[in-house]
């Protein structure tokens, strides 16, 4: 488990019989950071979960840990937790949290290597909006000062901001005695003593943004690939870095506005490549010929093409095999209020059975896993449908049989998984009505290559064509712009 690789045995165990200020369940340790620890935990009375961050006083005295408190307690923003409540015994103060569920941008460049341009400009403006809120807070603007990757969670495709404990009033910058800051991400007036104020923060957003591209930090003399920054993000990045303050953007505002100009440029060229229509859901149905097909593989990796487009996408398990539950037993993963867990930043939904009843969850894209029940998958009402295909030799005959099966849905995809070039010769052909794609092997599901991505943008042109479109063509919009 999760838990036992950051405490011990002993410590574990107590985490059940511990209960703090008599209505505070410890459940397990979310993280630890320079200034303390953070634990969730469930509060007895209420049933809500909590995170509570726990400090030495002889790290920080109380007056500056309630500062805080207070500056969160002024926000009322949804990309903001909320402070329920301050409290101390002899050795530690305790603040208590709203507990948000995501996965650090930390954690999803570590898992991903680095995120495609689209995703970069969508975070980097909620980023943007965020730090805006806090430099036009009233009375007196905030100043955030340690904006980084771990500090910046992704909860549901959405940004939030957590741990404010070096965040300050703008007035105080000036009488600052200590400077803090993580090394990457720091502006240079930050180690130099110069003069701190918004552009600080600027400089930071411009960070996060070359981390989120590039999987590492800019340093003192940043590279542009030019495979994953355009010439203008390029020309954005560079002007909130720069080592002069008052030569960075004016504003988190401005720099929100080139980058939504960059988006805009982003869906013009793609033609507007997987619009977000809240107004109407898309579901993908995948099946395996056999087992080892490599099912579950080809469907995860399907919501991690979703999240490389721009969409949310929930894989959701309809088949026995329980690989949800042990995908996050490994992870040491919790579930959340509709059912789901998150694992290396893609929601998955075990299978529960027919007398479990779940929240209806927001996810407007589905992907699910049938296994290998054919007869399952082809009943089942769907956008669209792919079936799996092992492409070794000793595959061939449950593949032929399953293309073959007659009551293959019309216009279903058929994707020969981990292909040798040599032998695809020898595969089944294509039966009427459908079209087969030749996948390259991909070690990881939850990352999308490029040669993923290629293989599934050509899925999503034939199954948006006029005879299989339907609602796929609606939802993609993407014919005739791959």
């Amino acid at each position: 488990m999760l838990i036992r690789r950051f405490l011990g045995e002993k410590e574990v165990e107590r985490f059940g019989s511990t209960l703090l200020f008599g209505k505070y369940q410890l459940c397990r340790l979310l993280g630890r950071g320079r200034s303390g620890t953070v634990y969730l935990a469930k509060h007895k009375e209420l049933e809500e979960y909590r995170a509570i961050k726990k400090v030495p006083k002889s790290q920080i005295d109380y007056a500056q840990f309630r500062k805080e408190a207070l500056i969160l307690k002024d926000i009322r923003h949804p990309g903001i937790p909320i402070v329920y409540d301050l409290e101390e015994d002899e050795d530690f103060c305790y603040l208590i949290e709203e507990y948000l569920e995501g996965d650090s941008l930390y954690a999803l460049v570590s898992d991903m290597g680095h995120f495609s341009k689209a995703m970069t400009v969508r975070y980097g403006i909620q980023i943007c909006h965020l730090v805006s809120v806090l430099h036009s807070a009233s009375p007196i603007p905030i100043l955030y000062l340690d904006l980084q990757p771990k500090n910046l969670l992704v909860c549901d495709d959405t940004v939030k901001l957590v741990d404010f404990d070096h965040a300050i009033y703008l007035e105080e910058a000036e009488h600052l005695t200590k400077r803090y800051g993580t090394v990457g991400c720091a502006a240079p007036e930050q180690y130099t003593g110069g003069k701190l104020n918004e552009h600080t923060d600027i400089y930071a957003i411009g960070a996060v943004l070359y981390y989120m591209l590039t999987g590492e930090f800019p340093g003192s003399n940043p590279v542009y690939p030019g495979e994953q920054i355009s010439r203008c993000l390029a020309k954005v990045i560079r002007t909130c870095l720069r080592k002069e303050p008052e030569c960075r953007y004016e504003s988190a505002d401005r720099l929100r506005k080139d980058l939504e100009n960059i988006q805009g440029q982003i869906d013009k060229k793609e033609k507007g490549v997987f619009r977000k229509n809240q107004e109407i859901s898309l579901s993908i149905a995948v099946a395996g010929a056999s087992r080892g097909a490599g099912t579950t593989h080809m469907a995860i990796s399907l919501v991690a093409y979703f999240r490389q487009k721009g969409l949310s996408a929930l894989y959701e398990e309809r088949n026995d095999s329980g690989a949800v539950r042990q995908m996050a037993d490994c992870a040491g993963c919790t579930m959340d209020q509709y059912g789901i867990y998150r694992i290396y930043g893609l929601p998955v939904l075990p299978l529960y059975g027919d007398v479990v009843k779940l929240n209806p969850h927001p996810y407007r894209v589905v992907v699910r896993d049938y296994g290998i029940s054919q007869e399952a998958f082809a009943q089942e009402p769907a956008d669209g449908y792919l079936l799996v295909c092992g492409s070794k030799p000793w595959q061939w005959k449950f593949a032929r049989n399953a293309v073959q099966f007659p009551g293959n849905p019309p216009g279903m995809a058929v994707i020969y998984n981990q292909f040798c070039r040599r032998l695809t010769v020898r595969l089944p052909g294509p039966a009427k009505g459908t079209e087969s794609f030749l996948m390259p092997d991909s070690p990881n599901p939850f990352v999308c290559t490029k040669q993923v991505k290629r293989v599934f943008d050509e899925v999503f042109r034939m199954l948006s064509g006029e005879q299989t479109g339907g609602i796929i063509r609606r939802f993609l919009d993407i014919k005739g712009c791959l």
